[in-house]
């Protein structure tokens, strides 16, 4: 593996360096960061556009993608083994669900099109207002070709985000970033100016826990219109704009039962024993060892707490004093 950095100020290097990558046929990544602490990352196979990733929100980017193509699908539900055959966990998941036959093969191409066009369009924005770094991190291209489902045309994909974001800036807001959330600070103010049936559902979708893109995808309206349609309000400061924190991974997939095996109904139940007498703890531990269950002993009663927060037993026998 091996990694090359530059560092870029403009947004005609950016798309330079995306298209020294594409004629330089990488087979990698190419790892991008600002001064302010954001990072992504752009995938590549053989010189094409495989994924893309913003590294401050990834879990909370697929879930939106996948309420947009797949709204019947329950994202808390997905769970998906932790794996290392692909770098990005993401990515991982819409490979994964195409092989379940969650997703078809449409719909993961458009929920990756769709993840490229909204990380090159933060780039953009990003590059704007500082200067960006990059660092080219080769991969064994075996590992990749096993893992693409499709090559996307880099020069396509720089179009469809450049038009996005050109839009958005033409409608005033190239200093707002879609990924910020809408807070109501004055719902007085809001109630008084705004028409009852309009209030009531302002009220219920912008309730601080979506971004300006996650309303895009709930409302089916185009993210410049719904953002102009909020404008007047977060110019009054009814509305304010508040950077959006990540959200957790859904639980991971459980390890699975060898076919053929029963479930240990005891396994990792642990009991303690603190007493003073191992001939009392080596009984006890023959009869709980004996129904299936882990045990430890701690004849020491000074090292007794430190043990116990350590192995967090379910239950514990302790030493009665008169």
């Amino acid at each position: 593996m091996t990694a090359t950095v530059v560092q870029h100020s403009t947004a005609i290097r950016l798309i330079q360096q995306l298209a020294i990558q594409n004629q330089d046929q990488l087979t990698g990544q190419l790892d991008i960061s600002a001064p302010s602490g954001e990072r992504w990352s752009l995938y590549f196979c053989v010189g094409r556009l495989i994924w893309a990733t913003n590294h401050s929100h990834p879990v909370r980017s697929l879930r939106r993608q996948l309420n947009a193509y797949c709204p019947t699908f329950n994202f808390e539900s997905l769970a998906v083994r932790e794996s290392d055959r692909f770098v990005c966990w993401n990515y991982q998941v819409v490979w994964v669900l195409l092989k379940r036959n969650v997703l078809d093969k449409d719909t993961a191409i458009a929920i990756i099109e769709q993840t490229i066009t909204d990380v090159l369009f933060d780039l953009f924005q990003q590059e704007r207002r500082e200067p960006l770094q990059f660092e080219t991190v080769h991969h064994e291209a075996l590992s990749i070709l096993r893992m693409q489902i499709v090559a996307v045309n880099l020069k396509q994909a720089v179009k469809r985000a450049k038009l996005a974001f050109d839009e958005w800036r033409g409608a005033g807001f190239a200093q707002v970033s879609p990924n910020l959330i809408p807070v109501i600070r004055n719902l007085e103010g809001l109630q008084e100016n705004v028409p009852a049936k309009a209030f009531e559902q302002l009220r219920k979708k912008v309730n601080g826990q979506r971004t300006l893109r996650e309303l895009s995808v709930l409302t089916k309206i185009d993210i410049t219109r719904l953002t102009k349609s909020l404008a007047p309000y977060i110019r009054k400061r009814w509305i304010d704009l508040v950077p959006g924190s990540e959200i957790p991974k859904p639980g991971l997939e459980p390890p699975q039962t060898p076919r053929g095996a029963r479930p240990d109904p005891a396994h990792k139940r642990l009991i303690a024993c603190v007493d003073d007498s191992p001939q009392l703890c080596e009984q006890l531990g023959k009869i709980i060892k004996s129904a299936g269950y882990e045990f430890i002993s701690i004849t020491d009663s000074v090292q007794a707490l430190p043990i116990l927060l350590e192995k967090r037993p379910q239950l514990i026998f302790l030493e009665q004093h008169h």
